[in-house]
Order: C-alpha cells, then sequence, then structure tokens
C-alpha cells in the first residue's frame, strides 16, 4: 500500500509540476510576449494602392509570421473610416488627405482613428489630354485637334472637342467616382469652365475609357493623380490650373487646381496595444513614388499579379524591408 500511496503521490508531484509550467508560460506570454491574432489590412479601389498592401502582407506573414487577411473599402470612404475605428480593419497604406477632409475630422481629429506616419508618396492630380490632341502624331497620322490648348483658360474654346451627346453643348470632363472627394463639379463652376463632369465609378472603367480612346486617336479630357503608370503609357499632357495655398481641401475655394498631399497610413487605435510589432512594422513601412509605380507597371504592363508584382520588388530590396522590421 505505501508503494502505491508513494507512486500515486509521485504522480500528484508530477501533474503540480506540469500544471504550473504551463501557468508559467501563460502568464510569460501575456506579460511578455505577444499573442499574433490576426492583422486586417485594407484593399482599395486602385492599383498603386493594391500592389503596397500586398507588399506588406507578405513581409508580415513570411518574414514575422503573422496571419493577415484582407478586407475591401472603397478609397477614403465612410466604410474604410469606421471599419479602422471600429477595429474591423487594422491599418490601410495610402490615405490622401485631399479626398477625406470631412472624415479625417470626425474621425482622425476626435481619435477614433490613427495616423501612423507619412507612407512616403506625395500626391497630387492633373486634368490630362492625349499629347496627339494638341501636338502632331505623325507616326499615326493625326493632326493635332487643339494645338494652342495649354491652361484651363483655353478649354472653353475647345468645349466642343470633348463635348459628346450627352453632355452637349459642354464639354466631357472624365473623373472616377464622387466618393474620391475631388469635387470637380465646383471647380469648374468656380472657374467658369463649360464641361460636365461625367463619373465612370473607378479606376478600371476610366482608364479602359482612355485606352480605347487612345486606340482610336480621339479628344478625352481626364483626371488622373500622380504617382500613376497612365501618363507615361498613355502619353499624356497635364492641362495647368491655377495653384493657390488656401484651395480646397484647405478651405472651401475652388478656383485653382489640387493641392500636394503627404499619403498618410491610418491605424485602428487597438493594434498598437494588441499586436505592438506588427503595428511598429506597419508605422515604419514607407514607400516612394518610383517605388509605388515601380510595381504598378509591373501588375499592368508585364501582367503580374499584385502578389508577383510586390515579391519581384520585395525579392530586389532585402535592405530596405529589413530595417521596418522591430
Amino acid at each position: 500500500m505505501n508503494g502505491i500511496f508513494g507512486i500515486r503521490y509521485l504522480l500528484v508531484l508530477g501533474l503540480i509540476g506540469i500544471l504550473m509550467s504551463v501557468v508559467s508560460v501563460g502568464c510569460s506570454t501575456l506579460t511578455g510576449g505577444e499573442s499574433k491574432g490576426t492583422v486586417i489590412l485594407v484593399e482599395q479601389d486602385w492599383d498603386g494602392q493594391l500592389v503596397t498592401t500586398a507588399l506588406a502582407k507578405l513581409i508580415l506573414e513570411e518574414e514575422m509570421d503573422y496571419t493577415v487577411e484582407t478586407k475591401f473599402a472603397p478609397a477614403d470612404s465612410a466604410q474604410l473610416f469606421e471599419g479602422l475605428a471600429t477595429g474591423e480593419m487594422h491599418w490601410v497604406c495610402c490615405n490622401w488627405p485631399s479626398f477625406s477632409a470631412a472624415l479625417l475630422e470626425e474621425y482622425v481629429d476626435t481619435g477614433k482613428v490613427s495616423r501612423s506616419g507619412q507612407t512616403g508618396i506625395k500626391g497630387t492630380s492633373h486634368v490630362y489630354v492625349p499629347r496627339y490632341v494638341i501636338e502632331v502624331d505623325s507616326e499615326r497620322g493625326i493632326a493635332p485637334m487643339a494645338p494652342d490648348l495649354k491652361t484651363h483658360n483655353d478649354l472653353n474654346k475647345y468645349k466642343d472637342l470633348f463635348a459628346t451627346a450627352d453632355t452637349s453643348p459642354n464639354g466631357r470632363f472624365v473623373d472616377f467616382t464622387p466618393g474620391w472627394d475631388y469635387r470637380n463639379e465646383e471647380r469648374l463652376a468656380a472657374l467658369g469652365i463649360d464641361y460636365e463632369v461625367v463619373f465612370t465609378g473607378s479606376e478600371a472603367a476610366s482608364f479602359a475609357e482612355l485606352d480605347a480612346a487612345h486606340k482610336r486617336g480621339e479628344p478625352i479630357l481626364l483626371v488622373i493623380w500622380t504617382p500613376h503608370w497612365a501618363p507615361v503609357k498613355y502619353d499624356l499632357v497635364p492641362i495647368q490650373f491655377p495653384h493657390h495655398p488656401d484651395c480646397y481641401p484647405v478651405t472651401e475655394r475652388f478656383d485653382c487646381g489640387y493641392t500636394v498631399d503627404d499619403v498618410y497610413k491610418l491605424t485602428w487605435p487597438g493594434l498598437e496595444k494588441d499586436m505592438p510589432k506588427a503595428y511598429e512594422f506597419l508605422k515604419n513601412f514607407q514607400i516612394t513614388n518610383d517605388q509605388q509605380t515601380a510595381m504598378v507597371i509591373a501588375k499592368t504592363d508585364e501582367g503580374q499579379t499584385d502578389v508577383e508584382a510586390a515579391r519581384i520588388w520585395k525579392d530586389a530590396n532585402q535592405d530596405t524591408w529589413k530595417a521596418w522590421i522591430p
């Protein structure tokens, strides 16, 4: 009997030891380590944002052993800001302040959403026409249609050239979506430009229309942000608009062109506490106009997917992204 009790005593001691080890490890994890949950990155409706997000996702998964999920939200939309405020989404790479002035005031200025530094991109927009509209294209046999079109003051002279059956007698001004907050209708009205803003609904739709017009050698006038691949691919020329330091969204002044944006990263405020290493990496993450454009061109011109384009850049720039990892 004593032998049996001795064995039971030893077994009990062993179980106690195991339980204490488990508790010790658990406490260590809670107090000194990080519980790696799922990082939720936001994907949006434009190529530069998609390849940049794909790059962040690759590094988090392959180099930092995180599980990463992506969720879609339209660029600079109420859905995006509300998702970041509630923790449904954790991080978005590329917020342009001029596209979301009212939402920044509602969410960032009140602390519901955090800014985690600049992305590194300088963004602006221009109104463009293909070069063959203003200069001869001898290779394609296209004579210039508006040879002295240089500034916004020249646009009314050529409104018939850009008009369609739906917009006549006004010219046609191609825009993406009202949700991007360009406020082009107000700009054209303030400048006395007789053009109607036509929304295509997306980046893909706008550039499908540009591609079709370019192939036919037809006039088209549209707004495009930079950095972007389209001005180079289609040899576009910007129309000059006046610049004012207090132009929208700084104030409600609209008789002017577009501001230059420092593009920012936005974060769910709880990410820093829940996953501090992921937060620190995303805070350190920075990319330039040229770097983003290189990935976009790999996608649009070379047929790579977002992930493939991001991986090409990742493989070629290890010294850059390794410095982002805490």
